[in-house]
């Protein structure tokens, strides 16, 4: 499995391949793409590019200096797929809980209520 930078770099390329089966670009239009939190410089940009095509994300036909010549592959893009489907089911996961949320508060708060009523009334 990759991590967190891999994914937004394999990713960004995805972006930039736009389904052609080979794309040529620089590091510096991957890394106009990729969110300014995330520091990537040339050097671990080569590394995770260097990476993806070992564990076989990529297919790299040339590369000089800071171009690439890459297409994704069907093991990137099913990662990519499972990687945007995972951020959407923790997103529905929250959404499933909040029903429990308000049935508990509703329930704590009408205790509350009646335990005050009770020892008011009730001499």
């Amino acid at each position: 499995m990759l991590d967190k930078k891999s994914i937004s770099v394999l990713k960004a390329m995805n972006k930039l391949a736009l389904g052609s089966a080979y794309k040529v670009v620089t590091t510096d239009e991957i890394m106009a793409i990729l969110s300014q939190k995330s520091q990537y410089d040339n050097d671990s940009l080569k590394e995770i590019i260097g990476f993806l095509e070992k564990q076989e994300y990529i297919n790299i036909k040339f590369s000089e200096d800071n171009t690439y010549c890459y297409s994704i592959l069907p093991k990137g893009s099913i990662c990519i797929e499972q990687a945007d489907s995972n951020s959407k089911s923790h997103k529905s996961k929250n959404i499933k809980f909040l029903p429990y949320l308000y049935v508990s508060l509703a329930s704590f708060i009408g205790t509350i209520l009646a335990l005050v009523i009770f020892f008011a009334f009730v001499p």
